[in-house]
């Protein structure tokens, strides 16, 4: 999995240059411009400068598809849809560009397919993450820079332990403080790991719990033939007086929670 992290730092790269390059084409502003007086038009108008939160764009999004849903089931857009293709399943490409003008027309904007329109306008290959991703920020967001990824964070699971690593990938333009931005997102994907342990603290009653726990195994191999031999009774009456405030409960949890911390949970019983 790849995470495209932020950063306001600009890279005067050929994206970014080729981003200017269409926010300065006439046919594009053009294009823009139809797009946001279509989406007025149907009642889903985008602020003049974008969206200030994503939770303000989710609900617009919703809003738009509800209208469009509402729009296209409508009797005005039923009715004309059978005038142009007389009912039928099948129809000629004469009918099919004629219902196609109309839907422009009639229906909000699909904007997936308007970006897709443009990216072949300007010859960027349609499926370009990139590239989608600005046009979406600039028309949602007011955001008019190509979003470069700083840094991805990578998982990979290894072929001799076959546990997940994490892997930081790092690009020619990244720097010290792009990583050091956006540690969070990385400390994020962290706790992924298998060997995670959070903040590291040092394990204050180790002297006391690895003598529980020792003590526990040592009991633990004079069993024999069936015979069982009440271990935490045993271990409580040897070291009580040494550990008053210890009983039975939490002799119990010290041996499970130290077996797990050494890895030998699964000997346990």
């Amino acid at each position: 999995m790849s995470i495209k992290l932020a950063g306001n730092r600009k890279i005067y790269d050929i994206n970014y240059y080729r981003a200017q390059a269409i926010l300065k084409d006439s046919w594009f502003v053009d294009k823009i411009i139809w797009l946001r007086r279509r989406f007025a038009e149907v009642g889903c108008s985008v602020p003049p400068y974008g969206f200030k939160k994503y939770s303000d764009y989710e609900k617009w999004n919703n809003k738009f598809w509800d209208i469009y849903i509402k729009m296209s089931q409508s009797d005005e857009f039923l009715s004309k849809e059978k005038e142009i293709t007389g009912g039928k399943e099948k129809y000629s490409s004469k009918e099919y560009f004629e219902l196609e003008a109309f839907k422009e027309k009639f229906l909000p904007p699909i904007y997936g397919e308007i970006f897709r329109e443009i990216l072949e306008h300007f010859d960027i290959e349609p499926d370009d993450k990139g590239f989608r991703d600005f046009l979406e920020q600039y028309v949602f967001f007011g955001n008019n820079e190509y979003p470069n990824t700083r840094i991805n964070t990578v998982f990979i699971r290894s072929e001799k332990t076959n546990k997940m690593e994490l892997f930081v990938r790092i690009f020619g333009y990244t720097k010290k403080e792009d990583i050091i931005k956006n540690w969070h997102f990385i400390a994020h994907d962290q706790k992924s790991l298998p060997d995670y342990i959070g903040k590291s603290k040092k394990w204050e009653s180790f002297d006391r719990d690895i003598e529980i726990y020792n003590l526990y195994k040592k009991l633990k191999n004079k069993k024999s033939n069936g015979q069982k031999i009440p271990l935490d009774m045993d271990i409580y009456a040897e070291l009580h007086h040494e550990y008053e405030k210890i009983g039975i409960n939490t002799i119990r949890n010290i041996i499970s929670k130290t077996a797990k911390r050494l890895g030998e949970s699964s000997r346990i019983g």
